[in-house]
């Protein structure tokens, strides 16, 4: 127990000094600065999405609940920025996550909730490389309300406009 204490004491000693934000001067409020979520009216609507909690023969069911706003951009094209986030491993991507933080920031879910995030699906089965700074999608709004095996909203039918 005491050498498991010893290794993660000495870890974290080792992460702080070479965190390569704080090492090189960057302050706190800099950092949010250059890593800001990319939110915008389109995310807010999305971010209104609700859980109703049911019990259904002695079982906790949360389903989906859409607030007129949201309910509203069902069918209707956006355009969204965000970063892109794999759900499967590889390189090239037709069906990925798009969220408004990195998913290097991941690790910051949880204090202030779960980032929005939609899944997006490119037309005409494009795949386009995994990329670490932020794209834009253009696409159709789909709200899911019954498919448990996949996400609460979707960008159908979408296009990377810049990459």
């Amino acid at each position: 127990m005491f050498k498991q204490f010893i290794l993660v004491f000495l870890f974290v000693i080792a992460g702080s000094k070479t965190n390569p934000v704080f090492s090189q001067g960057v302050t706190e409020s800099q950092h949010l600065v250059d890593h800001k979520p990319l939110m915008n009216e389109v995310w807010k609507t999305f971010d209104t999405m609700l859980y109703k909690v049911n019990k259904v023969n002695g079982k906790t069911v949360y389903t989906p609940y859409f607030p007129s706003k949201l309910a509203k951009l069902d069918g209707t094209s956006v355009e969204l920025q965000g970063y892109m986030v794999p759900l499967k491993a590889g390189l090239r991507h037709n069906r990925f996550l798009l969220s408004v933080l990195p998913v290097q920031q991941c690790m910051f879910c949880g204090q202030n909730g779960i980032p929005p995030m939609v899944e997006v699906t490119l037309s005409d089965n494009n795949k386009v490389w995994l990329k670490e700074n932020p794209v834009i999608v253009k696409g159709y709004v789909k709200l899911n309300e019954k498919d448990r095996s996949r996400v609460e909203i979707f960008i159908r039918d979408a296009a990377l406009l810049k990459q």
